[in-house]
């Protein structure tokens, strides 16, 4: 094991990591949809990323706080739960190292269900910067 990374070969390890995520999610959301019919398996896999969502939500929104700042959209970046290196080009939206096994597995339907984790992670502080 190296002692220092370059950013390259530390970007390559983060979406070392994303790409075995990516793999973990495809066999828990493909598996509920064998075993438990398109519906059913969908359905728990759409909640399973809502409670995951809410959960980083409410981490990210104890450390915005416990760094004494209001929980708002600002604030909120500065807690944000994602490495920053990994998700690569311009922004981050241009490579997702998980949706690259999804393509790769054909399972880019089912998969994309674990996007919703976004919304779920940013409602709270949605709701908390529409009613202040």
């Amino acid at each position: 094991m190296k002692e220092v990374y370059t950013r390259e070969e530390a970007t390559e390890q983060v979406r070392r990591l994303g790409r075995l995520f990516g793999l973990m999610f495809y066999h828990f959301a493909n598996l509920l949809v064998e075993e438990l019919g398109e519906e059913r398996g969908k359905a728990l896999v759409r909640e399973a990323v809502k409670r995951f969502g809410l959960d980083r939500a409410q981490q990210i929104k104890e450390k915005v706080v416990a760094m004494g700042l209001k929980p708002t959209l600002e604030n909120y970046r500065k807690a944000a739960d994602l490495p920053e290196i990994g998700w690569g080009g311009p922004t981050r939206e241009s490579y997702c190292p998980f949706a690259e096994v999804w393509f790769e597995k054909g399972a880019v339907d089912l998969c994309k269900l674990y996007c919703d984790v976004d919304i779920w992670k940013c409602s709270d502080i949605y709701w908390e910067v529409l009613y202040m």
